[in-house]
Formats: structure tokens, C-alpha cells, sequence
């Protein structure tokens, strides 16, 4: 069964950032028209393609054969006998049998820990009893991985491009070399 991994902060960040660029894009072809709008349509997108790629496009997610973790631009498949350790200190990282460690640059992170104000001891013994969120997604990739390690047939670690972040850049890119070419 394949899980992934992503903060829940990014889909927050994604969703407000492209109703905001709906809003201004909607203004845009309202008040100015087609083609000012198709002018300025790249930059809104090229804003919001940002924050997608900052934000919600890094991830880690497992499977049965392998853990995947998804950066901004790159995409690493490490199999799971190809797996050493798994750490989690800023970030999840993952290192291999062949002494690489690999980075992901989105996933479980810990969170800051609360503040305690007066007379709040009762419900910081309650928080301490709850494991956090970070610690507990951790935990749930280091058991697939225990799980999985010896099941898995050896398959060579793959990176690749991050075509669902890099295909939209080009799209923008181009888009906007034409709006410039039109616009001036």
C-alpha cells in the first residue's frame, strides 16, 4: 500500500495561493480584457507555480518496493533493500548501502515545540502522552521499510527530473517570452 507524505501546511499554502491567482486572473480578463489578460496570465501563473513547487510538490512517499522522495526539481526512487537508515532531524533523510544520504526537502518535519503558559502543567502531561505528528509519520515509514526490505527484489536507486514541476515551468516560460514579445 503506497502512502505519502507531505506537510499539511502545503495544501493550505497551495489551495490559498491558487484562489488568489484565480481572483487576479478573473480581474484581469474582466477589467482589462482577452488579451490583457493572456498578458498577464503568465506572471500569475509563474507565482503560483512557485509556491507549488516550494511547497506542495515535495514529498515522501512509500510503498511496497521502494521510498520515494520527490525535491523541487528531482525525484529519487531507493528501493528498500538499498536502504541503511532512516533519520529524522530537520528533515527525513535517507541513507543507502552505498553511503549516499539523501535529503527530502518535503515530508515529516518536527514542529516547534508549544509554549506553556501559567497554570497549563495538566495539558502539557496530556501533549507529552500524544506522540507528535512528525515522529509518528517516522515511525510509519520505518515500519514499511522493515517490513519491506527483505521482500523486495534488488532494483538500482533511480533519480529522474520532476516532470510535474518542471513540464508547467516550461508551459509558463513560453507562455511568457510570447506575452513579452506581444506586450512589449
Amino acid at each position: 500500500m503506497s502512502k505519502t507524505y507531505r506537510p499539511a501546511s502545503a495544501t493550505i499554502a497551495v489551495v490559498g495561493a491558487g484562489l488568489l491567482g484565480a481572483f487576479l486572473l478573473g480581474d484581469a480578463f474582466v477589467r482589462g480584457g482577452v488579451v490583457q489578460g493572456l498578458l498577464l496570465a503568465p506572471w500569475v501563473l509563474l507565482a503560483v507555480w512557485l509556491i507549488y513547487t516550494l511547497l506542495y510538490a515535495p514529498y515522501v512517499a512509500t510503498d511496497e518496493r521502494a521510498i520515494v522522495i520527490a525535491n523541487p526539481l528531482r525525484v529519487t526512487r531507493v528501493p528498500w533493500p538499498a536502504v541503511s537508515d532512516i533519520r529524522l532531524r530537520w528533515q527525513v533523510t535517507v541513507d543507502t548501502v552505498d553511503g549516499r544520504s539523501i535529503a527530502a526537502f518535503g515530508g515529516p518535519s518536527p514542529s516547534r515545540p508549544a509554549r506553556v503558559g501559567r497554570g497549563a502543567w495538566s495539558s502539557v502531561r496530556e501533549e507529552a502522552a500524544k506522540m507528535p505528528t512528525a515522529v509518528r509519520e517516522i515511525e510509519e515509514i520505518r515500519a514499511a521499510w522493515d517490513e519491506n526490505a527483505s521482500e523486495a527484489p534488488a532494483e538500482p536507486i533511480t533519480r529522474s527530473w520532476n516532470r510535474a514541476v518542471l513540464i508547467p515551468l516550461a508551459v509558463i516560460v513560453v507562455w511568457a517570452a510570447i506575452a513579452l514579445g506581444f506586450g512589449g
